[in-house]
C-alpha cells in the first residue's frame, strides 16, 4: 500500500491567506474527493501536492519520505490538469505505447466513444471524447497515485457515467484525489468527502453539510 501525506501547507496570493495549515493523507484505495467554491483554492493544493506549486509553507511525504517535487518521483503521481496537458498530435494508440498501457487496452475499451476514435489524433476528437482519453490513460498509467482537478468538465451526463466505474475500480491499484463543481457526482464516487472553506479543510458526512459551508443553498 502507498501512502501519500501533506502536512501545514500555507498559501497566501497579494497578502489574502489562501490555504492555512492544511494536512491531507491519501493511501491506495482512497478517492478522495474536495469540494469548495470558487477560488477557495482546490487547484493550488493539487499543485502543490504535485509539485508543480511551491507553497509558503509545505511537507509532502511519499511513502514516508519528504518530497520536493512529488512529479519527479518515479511512477509516484500523474496530475490531469482543468486544461488537459496531453499533446494534441497524438493518437490514442500513441498513448497507449507511451504509457505502456497495452496490458489495459481490454478495460480502457469497453468505452465506445474511446474504441471507435482510438486512431484518430486527439485534435479530430471532440472536447468531451479528448477529456475522457486523457482521464483513463492516466487512470490505468503505472502511478500509486492519480490527481483529476474538474474531470466531469466538459463531459456529457453519458459519459460520466461511463468514467465513473473506472475511477472506481482503479481505486483498487493507486490513490485518488479529485474535485469537481459537479458535486453529486464527487459524492457518488469518492470514499472520503472534504470540503475546502476559509482556508481550511474539513472532513464532511452528510451532503447536506454543504449548506453550512455556503457551498449549495436550501433551495438545491
Amino acid at each position: 500500500m502507498n501512502t501519500l501525506e501533506v502536512d501545514s501547507i500555507q498559501l497566501s496570493f497579494d497578502g489574502r491567506k489562501i490555504l492555512s495549515n492544511i494536512y491531507l493523507q491519501c493511501k491506495t484505495g482512497d478517492i478522495i474527493g474536495i469540494l469548495g467554491r470558487n477560488g477557495c483554492g482546490k487547484s493550488s493544493l493539487l499543485k502543490i501536492i504535485f509539485g508543480s506549486l511551491r507553497a509558503e509553507n509545505q511537507f509532502v511525504r511519499y511513502n514516508g519520505k519528504f518530497q520536493k517535487q512529488l512529479f519527479k518521483s518515479p511512477n509516484a503521481i500523474h496530475f490531469v490538469t482543468q486544461d488537459g496537458s496531453l499533446m494534441n498530435y497524438l493518437s490514442f494508440s500513441d498513448l497507449v505505447r507511451i504509457f505502456q498501457l497495452k496490458s489495459k487496452l481490454d478495460h480502457i475499451l469497453e468505452i465506445e466513444e474511446i474504441q471507435k476514435h482510438k486512431d484518430l489524433k486527439l485534435s479530430d476528437l471532440s472536447t468531451g471524447v479528448r477529456r475522457l482519453v486523457e482521464i483513463m490513460v492516466f487512470l490505468y498509467s503505472n502511478s500509486a497515485f492519480t490527481i483529476l482537478d474538474e474531470p466531469f468538465s466538459g463531459l456529457s451526463p453519458a459519459l460520466i457515467e461511463k468514467l465513473i466505474p473506472h475511477i472506481q475500480n482503479q481505486s483498487s491499484k493507486k490513490g485518488i484525489i479529485l474535485t469537481d463543481h459537479r458535486y453529486q457526482d464527487v459524492w457518488e464516487v469518492t470514499t472520503k468527502k472534504l470540503v475546502l472553506y476559509e482556508g481550511n479543510i474539513k472532513e464532511i458526512f452528510e451532503l447536506g453539510e454543504l449548506e453550512s459551508y455556503g457551498y449549495i443553498s436550501v433551495q438545491t
